[in-house]
């Protein structure tokens, strides 16, 4: 699409400078109708200029980084068997100053919280990391003007979902939750007495140390923007996964078999894949508050547009020391 947007827009950025260069009209006729072609051409130029680098632009370096105590990012650029960038983030749970944050519940008939980006999320809870988790509904793409649930929506979580011991959400065929406590230790399966947070997704990806059988399905088998989190044998780190997609020469994504390998590639001995698609998103709050995207997100294939969704995981943790 890009590429048409630009094609499209030089056209007419040549007409426009061939009706002001030689058109022997009068003078104000003559700028209105080479303004009236000029304006969206210089703006057809710049969109499509930009939409074409973002979605052919080359993949990134790879990095390893310690962003606070406790928390280390990597990023994993693989070209083969397509373009793929990968973000994970490990989280070590006995660290201290490690908490976490789901999104609180806004109950209503119509929905269980309201939607926010994730970035929207870290930057009013002050959270250090943060990725989006449960699957929800309603949910409609059908274009950048009808979509929804748009900011602020009422929706519901698809699974269990608790923040600060206030469940929301119900259990659903197929869901797998992760529960995370008051002491900070996390475990995958039925809520236990107390619940504190917890999320759920669509599923095992690993388990038990092993790949599962995903595949099968349009979604298992094509790539795909994906997110993942997943916990090692110990139980002691917590491991955030979120691979790019639909951006061709820069990362098209992954299937659900080459998520389960990077989960296990880092450690996960159990991992679930969260929701995916255009929901996919990773960010990190610097010291000041300043929220940055680490992930490109592919909401309607457009450049860093996030999608709102239900619910979110936050990771609080302290900055390094000097």
């Amino acid at each position: 699409m890009g590429p048409l947007i630009l094609a499209g827009a030089s056209v007419l950025l040549a007409l426009g400078l061939t009706v002001l260069r030689h058109w022997r009209g009068r003078r104000w006729l003559r700028w209105t109708c080479g303004l009236v072609l000029l304006v969206p051409a210089i703006a057809g130029c710049v969109s499509g200029g930009y939409w074409t680098w973002f979605t052919h632009r080359g993949p990134p370096e790879p990095a390893h980084e310690v962003w606070f105590e406790g928390v280390e990012y990597t990023r994993e650029v693989r070209v083969s068997p397509r373009a793929m960038v990968a973000h994970v983030v490990r989280v070590d749970l006995e660290a201290p100053g490690i908490d976490f944050l789901v999104t609180p519940a806004e109950p209503s008939d119509a929905g269980d919280v309201r939607a926010d980006t994730v970035s929207g999320f870290a930057a009013r809870h002050g959270v250090q990391v943060a990725i989006n988790a449960n699957f929800f509904f309603p949910f409609r793409a059908n274009h950048p003007l009808d979509y929804a649930p748009r900011t602020g929506e009422p929706v519901h979580v698809v699974g269990l979902a608790a923040s600060r011991g206030v469940l929301y959400g119900e259990g659903a065929k197929g869901t797998v939750t992760l529960n995370l406590s008051r002491e900070r230790r996390a475990h995958f399966g039925p809520p236990p007495a107390e619940v504190w947070h917890a999320i759920s997704g669509l599923g095992y990806v690993v388990r038990d140390g092993r790949r599962t059988s995903l595949e099968g399905t349009p979604v298992g088998d094509a790539p795909y923007p994906r997110t993942a989190i997943g916990l090692d044998v110990t139980g002691r780190y917590l491991l955030l996964a979120v691979v790019d997609g639909k951006q061709r020469g820069y990362s098209q994504g992954a299937t659900l078999t080459e998520v389960a390998d990077l989960m296990l590639k880092h450690g996960a001995h159990a991992a679930i894949q969260l929701d995916g698609g255009g929901s996919a998103t990773l960010v990190r709050s610097s010291a000041s508050g300043h929220v940055q995207h680490i992930n490109a997100t592919s909401n309607f294939r457009l450049p860093w547009w996030e999608r709102p969704v239900a619910n979110h995981l936050g990771i609080i943790a302290r900055p390094l020391g000097p």
